[in-house]
Formats: structure tokens, C-alpha cells, sequence
């Protein structure tokens, strides 16, 4: 488990490294730190947020762009642009959102590049005590054992971005067992978390209907507006497997207390079972800027941008439990939190690499999730002992992936 402190008196002013700028989280980032500063221009806010640095892939275009808005000077681009933009302090290549975060001086880090192109930043920040407001999931997949320990040892505070994991954060602040920023100490009185999914695209398709479905098919999702990767990953339930695996790390529970359920509405986003049978659910419009304000305010609750739930208009409130044999990410997710090692790491690779496929038309839909469960089930896990082992166990997870996109992958026309 990380650390975990009491809720902090709001500072004058919070520097803010925004990782991963030109993403939806990324942008919606900004539109919550915009709002923010608008209540504190009011007096309805005691701190004012100032965007210290900015990171991205290669769209050179918006990140100038936000950072002429925000009136940045240090930016960091992982794809070095064929025209630099003039007047900035840019750095370029794959280190480059880590030596962003080396050099610029901040009070927190929004941790929102996708995949595990986000761990080396992700890691250096708790590695520096630097609180993380984290969405890049795949950090805590693919290492969670080295990221918290590192964030004990530190002092640092991770804060989740997710819906459903800052919707625990507040169930479990419900409970007052404590006043801690997460994660708190999982104790007898928590029976079972559950996490809820919108079951994606497809989630009223049979697994036949879906077999060859088309890249525009699975990225229409009826819920919410999310980047590529992650709406498909919404499709095959995978990114529901990697919040459970988040989860874990995140507030220290078993897989023995993790549980998730499709919840088609998409506004309870978490439930805590307590031991006395209670249960205490976190609901919500689906939208992302309020979980975002939730972690940038340190659990503080100022007014609000995200658009308010009329609860009166709410027809029905749906939960169906998954069926494993149509999403078999779910026990694949199970198998390795209990599992541990290097397990995850190659959990993530294996999906990484299959979705990327499927994008670029070398693999059916329907193989996305049979490449992990190969790539799982001839995994020998090795322990996990540095940065440098994790890339290993990916990199080696890659290759059996590939190889079966190789024999299994038939391009989608």
C-alpha cells in the first residue's frame, strides 16, 4: 500500500504538471483547472492552480497551443515535431515527460499518458514525494508493487482520476474508519468493493455478432467520450480488469474483495459492501471533470463544472452480473492480482499489443481478448525487482503476443 496522509489545508497556489495534455482526460484537465481559478478569482476558492509543464505524444499543435493559453514555457513532446515551435523549452523523445518532471518544480503531477508510455514520469514522481492525481492506470498494472512502495517510502500521495476508483475514494471516506487521503487501509469492515462497467460498445451483442466488428463499431460507445485505446479496451471489458488490478494497489485489497458488475447508465460508479451488509454506493453523471476536481481539491468540494444528475429523471438503475465466458478479461484480471510478480506487466503488454492490431487491421475484434489469455496462460511469472524488470516482462509479453497476432490475425478490411 502507499502512503497516506490527512486531508492537507488548501494552499495560495498549486503548481500542476499536466502529463498526457492533449488527451480527453488531459483536456478536460484544463477545463476543470480553468473553472477552478474562476471560483478563486470569486473568492469561492482559496487556491489558484498554475500549469507548471505540459507533455504529449507528437500533437506538437495543441500543446503549443495550451501552452500559449496557460502561458507555459516547458513542454515535452515524446515525438520530436518537424518544426519546433519557437519561444517554448521543449524536450524531446521517450524520457521526455520524465525529465519534465525532473527539472520543472511542482506540487502535483496529472499522470494521463495512455499505456505504459506513462510509467517512467508516473514513477519518478513519487520517486521525488510529488502527489500524483493518476489516470494512467497501466502504472499500477504493470507496476504497482514498485510505484507503491516507492510512494511509501517517499511520502507521496496517489490520487485517483478514474471514476470508479475515486468513487471507492469516497465511499470509503463514507465509512469513517479515518480522514486519510486514499489509500486507506482496507479493515474488517469492508466486505467487498465493487467496481461498475458500462459494458461498452458491444455489451448487448453476442460474442459471435462481435467477432469481426469494425474499428468505428467499437469506438462508438454509448457513454462515455474517451480516447481510442481506452474505449475499446471499454468493449472487450479489459479496462474494467485493469481497474481491479488498480484497484488492488491502490487501497491494498485482495482479489478475494474486488468484484465488478455491468452497470449500463453509468451512474453509480462504485459501491463498498461493509461487513454489516450495508453498502455504500458513489453515483454521479458520467462525466469525467468531476472525479478530476475531486483529485486536484484533495477531496475538498467546491462548486462544480461537471453537469449535475437529476435523479428524477433517472427511468432505472440496471446491474447485471458479467458473464466470464463473454468477457474473459475479468478472471484474467483476478488471476493476476493473485498472482502478483510480474504478472500484470505482462497482462497489459499483451493487450497493449492486441488492440493495437486490431486498430491497424491485422487482428479481428474477437481476438483481442484470446491473444492475452494465450500470452497468460504460458506466462511463467518472475518477480518484480526494478523498473528494468518490469520493461523486461513487457517487452517478453510483446513477443508472445505477437506471435500469435502472427498465426491468429486476419486483416480486416
Amino acid at each position: 500500500m502507499t502512503q497516506h496522509r490527512s486531508i492537507p489545508n488548501q494552499p495560495s497556489t498549486k503548481r500542476v504538471l499536466l502529463l498526457g495534455s492533449t488527451g480527453s482526460i488531459g483536456t478536460q484537465t484544463l477545463q476543470v483547472m480553468a473553472h477552478l481559478n474562476a471560483l478563486h478569482e470569486q473568492g469561492a476558492y482559496p487556491t489558484r492552480f498554475e500549469l507548471a509543464g505540459l507533455a504529449a505524444g507528437s500533437d506538437d499543435q495543441t500543446v503549443t497551443q495550451q501552452a500559449q493559453q496557460w502561458g507555459v514555457r516547458d513542454i515535452a513532446l515524446c515525438n520530436p515535431p518537424d518544426s519546433p515551435p519557437p519561444g517554448f523549452s521543449l524536450r524531446t523523445g521517450d524520457d521526455a515527460a520524465t525529465r519534465l518532471v525532473e527539472e520543472i518544480e511542482c506540487d502535483l503531477v496529472v499522470g494521463a499518458i495512455v499505456g505504459i508510455a506513462g510509467l517512467r514520469s508516473t514513477l519518478r514522481a513519487v520517486e521525488l514525494g510529488i502527489d500524483v492525481a493518476l489516470a494512467n492506470k497501466e502504472s499500477l498494472v504493470a507496476a504497482g508493487e514498485l510505484v507503491t512502495q516507492a510512494a511509501f517510502k517517499s511520502g507521496a500521495c496517489l490520487l485517483p482520476l478514474d471514476s470508479e476508483h475515486a468513487g471507492i475514494w469516497q465511499c470509503l471516506a463514507g465509512l469513517a474508519l479515518d480522514r486519510h487521503c486514499p489509500p486507506l487501509h482496507p479493515t474488517d469492515a469492508i466486505s467487498k468493493v465493487v467496481l461498475t462497467a458500462s459494458g461498452g460498445s458491444f455489451r448487448d451483442q453476442s460474442r459471435d455478432q462481435i467477432e469481426h466488428a469494425t474499428l468505428e463499431q467499437a469506438l462508438n460507445h454509448p457513454n462515455w467520450d474517451m480516447g481510442a485505446k481506452v474505449t475499446i479496451d471499454s468493449a472487450t471489458l479489459m479496462n474494467k480488469a485493469l481497474e481491479l488490478l488498480e484497484a488492488h494497489w491502490l487501497f491494498g485489497l485482495p482479489a478475494s474483495k474486488l468484484d465488478a458488475i455491468i452497470h449500463p447508465q453509468s451512474i453509480v460508479h462504485a459501491m463498498v459492501e461493509c461487513a454489516d451488509a450495508s453498502v455504500i454506493a458513489q453515483m454521479g453523471a458520467p462525466d469525467m471533470r468531476a472525479p478530476i476536481q475531486h483529485a486536484l481539491c484533495d477531496a475538498h468540494r467546491p462548486q462544480g463544472c461537471a453537469p449535475r444528475l437529476d435523479i428524477t429523471k433517472l427511468a432505472s438503475l440496471d446491474f447485471v452480473e458479467i458473464d466470464h465466458a463473454r468477457f474473459p478479461a475479468i478472471p484474467l484480471a483476478m488471476h493476476a492480482i493473485e498472482t502478483g510478480a510480474d504478472t500484470g506487466a505482462a497482462l497489459n503488454a499483451a493487450n497493449e499489443h492486441a488492440v493495437r492490431m486490431f486498430m491497424q487491421a491485422n487482428l479481428p475484434f474477437g481476438q483481442i481478448d484470446r491473444c492475452v489469455e494465450h500470452v497468460m496462460s504460458v506466462w511463467n511469472a518472475s518477480p518484480i525487482g526494478s523498473l528494468d524488470d518490469v520493461l523486461a516482462a513487457d517487452q517478453r509479453a510483446r513477443v508472445l503476443a505477437d506471435e500469435y497476432c502472427a498465426t491468429n490475425g486476419t486483416r480486416v478490411s
